[in-house]
């Protein structure tokens, strides 16, 4: 008894101080990299637990009737029993050894431990240590507060091989497994990104440590692999290659294959000629239909596939030089005249910008496309409101038969392309869903459990900060609110006409002057990569805020309105050029005349009958047209008291590329000219906002 009370009180000394010290992100902030004491006993180095924890954010609890130390970061805890020198940590399964010392009323711990249970990188330099938290501890605690429970409980190897594609070039390929004979459920993603392989790494070390083997594979010319990198051509070729080998494995039970962006082309461009073994995809944000997320009405995603293409096929990127290449005419010689050469592949990406055109249908995005429909396993699907891929991932679940459909899973959020929350500025605590955590749970339920865990969509209501569960996608409004555009001033944070919920009876008009030297800069979009700060709904400068900026708000709506699908604004229009673009942005303004935008649009003259279909350069300028702007669905409740405002421009930069008023392919044209626009409002011409509605439960 006495024994035990000693060391109760020993215990107890060593992490009383824990209760008083005050969390990270109070006034007190811990000095920059803390030196801490070392101790050596028998061979084996111990670190201070108790002020190492805390230093990293880590509370630390002391439990004097059990003896129990208990470390915890609010995803995972570790309960240490000193006196046993074990430990029970809360994602692996059974006790597992902690060498502990206690020492001048402090508690002892071996590095190693804190290293590998604790996210926790101790760097031992003769007597003192550094502490810092390890990068991957995100990565990791996904899968850790997995929902399936599923503990580590076994030992793992790691190792490479090169495997061989079909003309002898080999790709550079990396294993984890379980220890033991198997065969394994097996996670395979295949990918061009070096900079992502401490994430794989670690990915790899939860799901072999969990009885499921996971494979990555680096592309031809990257990261290890032998041959030459040309984006994406060589992917279907090389997946369904390496597909083959890993099915052929022994250790092999079952595959699932997944991955994000560019690794979710290679997931989706072999998915119609699986080998048997596979049971499973996971695609994040990537669009099925290539053409979708590379032009727009004729206009390049600039901030897309000229930004990416330096980034990954150049070495002549920087944000500035982005910018002049996406200014530059003709936009088909930047490679040329700007990057020192003619990079295979970027001429035919911006050179087609018809949907029906049949370079879309041919090579690589042929075999992308038509891949789709012949998928026979269940498939998640991850997108986001803000990401340019979104429109072309809301298509592959379109395009998914019924049978895979009726088996698949789509989640929507709040999202840009790097999973980002778009829309913080709504507030909100239930937007996260990680796609880390998704993807286990995908293929554990799949494989092992043999159940499909969710189907159908589920979408993210800004605003309301809850998700609803719908059978399609886009959704079926049940309601609509129309405003018309007049010339009524109103009161506004800047220069603003009214929108009515009646049209005005005596025709109006106002007029601008769009420069394509001088664009309207882009302010928060959903078709943007690289200017990241932008992507988003950001804060909007005051309504009119240029003269080329045109801007109607509404009186403020009197009750939570929950919009639901594609905003349309129908406007009548008319130019003195040949050609031209509209474009619109569509916001919330807050009580204190704040806008933030909801949902942009834009259309050409040559695509204003229908964007899918080739361009018509039939436009005679002077005549009035009608043009219906259709934005990107999305589903957003507008606070009661807020107002919704529109700004109709002729330019969104660097979203898309400038329109430069002349007829033909922008990629081709040489010159600009300067347009003036005209709106025509009321009257005949009653050019408006409608905006789909849904009732969503509470």
């Amino acid at each position: 008894m006495m024994k035990n009370q000693l060391l109760s009180a020993l215990l107890a000394g060593a992490l009383s101080m824990s209760l008083a010290v005050p969390a990270l992100g109070a006034e007190a902030e811990p000095a920059a990299a803390p030196s801490y004491p070392v101790l050596t006993q028998d061979g084996t180095q111990y670190v201070p637990l108790r002020s190492i924890a805390e230093d990293l954010g880590l509370s630390v609890a002391w439990d004097q009737t059990t003896l129990t130390a208990t470390l915890s970061n609010g995803i995972w805890s570790i309960q240490l029993q000193p006196m046993a020198g074990t430990a029970d940590v809360s994602y692996v399964e059974g006790a597992v050894e902690a060498p502990i010392l206690l020492q001048d009323d402090r508690i002892y711990i071996d590095p190693d431990f804190l290293a590998q249970y604790a996210d926790t990188v101790v760097t031992v330099d003769g007597e003192s240590a550094t502490a810092a938290a390890d990068a991957m501890a995100g990565t990791r605690n996904a899968i850790r507060a997995n929902d399936y429970g599923v503990k580590q409980s076994y030992e793992y190897e790691r190792y490479e091989v090169m495997v061989p594609m079909d003309d002898g070039v080999k790709l550079r390929t990396i294993v984890y497994k379980p220890v033991g004979e198997g065969p394994w459920p097996t996670a395979f993603t295949r990918g061009p990104y070096p900079e992502q392989e401490a994430t794989k790494d670690a990915l790899g070390e939860e799901y072999a440590s969990r009885g499921f083997a996971y494979v990555y594979q680096y592309c031809r010319g990257k990261g290890g692999s032998e041959g030459v990198y040309v984006a994406n051509v060589d992917e279907r070729a090389d997946g369904i290659a390496s597909l083959n080998w890993l099915n052929d494995q022994d250790w092999v039970e079952s595959i699932g294959m997944h991955g994000h962006s560019y690794l979710a082309l290679t997931t989706w461009i072999v998915s119609d000629a699986l080998p048997e073994k596979v049971k499973a995809l996971h695609a994040q944000c990537y669009g099925v239909l290539r053409n979708l997320s590379v032009s727009h009405s004729g206009l390049v995603a600039a901030d897309n596939i000229i930004a990416w293409t330096m980034q990954n096929c150049t070495d002549v990127y920087d944000y500035d030089a982005y910018l002049e290449s996406a200014q530059y005419l003709p936009g088909i010689k930047a490679d040329d005249d700007l990057w020192g050469g003619n990079v295979e592949g970027y001429d035919d990406w911006i050179n087609h910008p018809d949907f029906t055109d049949p370079y879309w249908d041919e090579g690589c995005w042929g075999d992308l496309k038509n891949a789709i429909p012949e998928i026979d396993v269940p498939v998640a699907i991850f997108g986001g409101y803000y990401d340019h891929h979104y429109e072309g991932t809301i298509e592959a679940w379109n395009m998914l038969s019924e049978e895979t459909r009726a088996q698949s899973h789509m989640v929507l959020g709040p999202w840009n392309h790097s999973f980002g929350f778009a829309t913080a500025w709504k507030g909100g605590e239930n937007y996260t869903y990680d796609v880390n955590t998704d993807t286990f749970n995908w293929f554990y339920s799949i494989m092992v459990n043999d159940t499909v865990p969710a189907t159908g969509v589920d979408a993210y209501v800004v605003g309301d900060d809850e998700w609803v569960h719908l059978d399609s996608f886009p959704m079926e409004s049940d309601g609509a609110l129309t405003y018309y555009l007049t010339t009524e001033p109103t009161e506004s944070d800047g220069t603003a006409y009214l929108l009515s919920s009646e049209p005005a009876a005596e025709a109006d008009t106002i007029s601008y002057v769009y420069d394509p030297t001088d664009p309207k800069l882009t302010e928060g979009g959903e078709c943007l990569l690289t200017t990241g700060e932008l992507r988003g709904s950001n804060e909007l400068s005051p309504a009119g805020y240029r003269d080329d900026v045109i801007s109607f708000v509404c009186d403020p709506v009197a009750q939570d309105t929950t919009l639901a699908g594609n905003l349309v604004a129908d406007l009548f229009v008319s130019t003195d050029v040949e050609d031209t673009a509209f474009t619109y942005t569509i916001s919330e303004v807050d009580a204190n005349g704040v806008a933030h935008n909801i949902r942009n649009g834009l259309l050409t003259l040559a695509y204003r009958n229908d964007r899918y279909a080739p361009a018509v350069y039939d436009y005679v300028p002077g005549e009035v047209v009608e043009m219906k702007i259709e934005s990107l669905p999305i589903v957003w409740t507008v606070s009661a008291g807020n107002r919704i405002r529109i700004d109709i421009s002729s330019s969104d930069f660097p979203e898309f590329t400038s329109h430069t008023n002349t007829v033909g392919n922008w990629a081709e044209q040489t010159e600009t000219k300067i347009a003036n626009q005209t709106i025509h409002l009321g009257g005949d011409y009653p050019s408006s906002v409608t905006l789909p509605t849904l009732s969503v439960a509470g």
